[in-house]
């Protein structure tokens, strides 16, 4: 499954949303920052790679998650 799937489906399971774009803000998605770690380690799981919390807070779009995550799995 490509990324930008597997990072829309963790979002969409986690704030019951029905559609997600490429360039959306996180925090406009209504995730806090709790919410937004919490994510990440259902997609840390998903993609199988690991975030620090210091890149997690840089995140503020799907663009972001997307881009950190091949950046991670080149």
């Amino acid at each position: 499954m490509e990324i930008l799937e597997v990072v829309k489906d963790v979002i969409k399971d986690r704030i019951n949303i029905d559609s997600i774009n490429y360039d959306d803000r996180l925090d406009e998605l209504g995730l806090d920052s709790l919410d937004l770690v919490e994510t990440m380690l259902k997609i840390e799981e998903a993609v199988g790679v690991e975030f620090t919390s210091d890149e997690i807070v840089e995140l503020k779009t799907i663009r972001d998650v997307v881009n950190l995550i091949e950046t991670k799995k080149m």
